[in-house]
């Protein structure tokens, strides 16, 4: 008999520290994110950021995305003005973030988690719009860069005194890129489908023309930008731009069809094509300018944790476990991650090596973010600028560079007159 109540009283004790503890609810982690926003890129962050996370801590992930402009303020700014704080993390992208910390107090300040993690070096590229007096509010998790590429045989053709060693390290200059496209052997093209993204290929130009960063994107007389724009006018006059330049928005099916021999493009169409026949081309870093660096224009997105939420340590774990180097590469999604260690985390496929060079150069070029866009009334406007210049250069309305140059100063004056008082 007294086994029998020895045992039942160890069976009841079990049962009691199971609903004490081995059977507890896990904690409901909310993120809503303006990234990742594709089914197969939900699954690789359920698979490779979010499951491990989930075991580890006994945390449930809720996980949102917004993809019109503007909602996930919206979605954050109703939180915290009706005082029901629901959302632990925030993934914003560069030129929203001054919506939360800027314009309004609703992110946790994270120089205390920025000191624990003294083993991770996160790019300062973009502390323009991941800090604001002072304080750290978003870690930057992702960016997309631009790189040049190349076709084997447009080797063949390199300017004297130049060689290919030096263009795979980097070292050559935008004067070198136009002597290169020499209109007969190598050609290059512009991204010049209008209202898309010829404003960053040339912006990413104009960066590498100067040792002052702030002010020179998105204008378009500054010097660095008016090097850049003879640049184009110099490759232009001797037939090295391909004439499907105007109505382009990817320079991959010219290079792959041999069209063209080489361009700076972003790194995702820089990914694809090599990817896609990694023995014909080469990837490298893009051209230094009168700056002595390279230039480009990056987007992308950061995480932060959101001021008066329910689960702030578990969100500063969270933090750390997605921004460690063997995680931050996945959390990408084969864009750039902004950290320096994660270079240690590559492997030697094309896409990684990709990631190596966009690495390389968040790490030694001018970099600008896209945290002005909220200063003009309407971005597609400031493109729609850009997009009239080039379309002119394109049909041949320059005879001279001081035409271009008088040009670009009109062409300042419209962008000016976009800019919100």
């Amino acid at each position: 008999m007294k086994k029998i109540l020895i045992t039942l009283i160890a069976a009841t004790l079990v049962i009691a520290l199971s609903a004490c503890g081995g059977s507890k609810e896990p904690t409901t982690l909310v993120i809503a994110s303006a990234f990742a926003r594709e089914v197969s890129e939900k699954e690789i962050y359920q698979r490779e950021i979010f499951a491990p996370f989930e075991e580890e801590h006994n945390v449930k992930i809720e996980f949102t995305t917004f993809t019109e402009v503007g909602a996930l303020f919206d979605k954050i700014d109703t939180e915290q003005q009706s005082g029901e704080v629901v959302t632990d993390l925030v993934i914003a992208h560069y030129s929203d973030m001054i919506n939360f910390i800027g314009n309004n107090d609703y992110m946790v300040g994270l120089n205390d988690l920025e000191n624990e993690m003294s083993d991770r070096t996160f790019s300062s590229a973009f502390d323009s719009s991941t800090n604001h007096n002072g304080e750290r509010y978003f870690f930057p998790i992702n960016t997309d860069v631009y790189l040049s590429i190349a076709r084997n045989e447009a080797f063949d053709f390199l300017p004297d005194g130049l060689t290919e060693a030096e263009v795979l390290a980097g070292d050559y200059t935008w004067d070198d890129f136009v002597d290169w496209v020499d209109g007969t052997n190598v050609k290059t093209a512009i991204k010049g489908e209008s209202g898309r993204l010829i404003i960053y290929q040339i912006g990413g130009m104009a960066l590498s023309n100067t040792d002052s960063i702030p002010g020179t994107f998105p204008a378009l007389n500054t010097a660095a930008n008016q090097k850049a724009w003879l640049d184009i006018l110099e490759m232009y006059n001797k037939g090295g731009i391909h004439p499907q330049s105007t109505t382009i928005n990817s320079c991959q099916e010219l290079l792959e069809s041999g069209a063209i021999q080489i361009a700076f493009e972003h790194q995702s169409v820089v990914g694809l094509t090599y990817d896609g026949a990694p023995a014909q081309f080469k990837v490298f870093p893009g051209p230094k300018g009168t700056s002595g660096k390279a230039g480009t224009i990056a987007g992308g997105h950061g995480i932060g944790i959101v001021k008066d939420s329910e689960n702030q340590e578990l969100a500063a774990e969270f933090i750390k476990w997605m921004t460690a180097k063997e995680q931050i590469v996945d959390a990408a999604l084969g864009s750039i991650p902004p950290l320096a260690e994660a270079i240690d985390a590559l492997g030697s496929s094309p896409a990684e090596e990709v990631i190596r060079q966009g690495i390389s150069t968040i790490q030694n070029a001018n970099v600008e973010g896209l945290q002005m866009i909220p200063e003009y009334t309407e971005w597609g406007g400031v493109k729609a600028v850009s997009d009239a210049v080039f379309a002119e250069l394109m049909a041949g309305d320059f005879d001279s560079d001081q035409a271009l140059l008088d040009r670009l100063d009109v062409a300042q004056a419209e962008l000016d007159a976009l800019k919100i008082d």
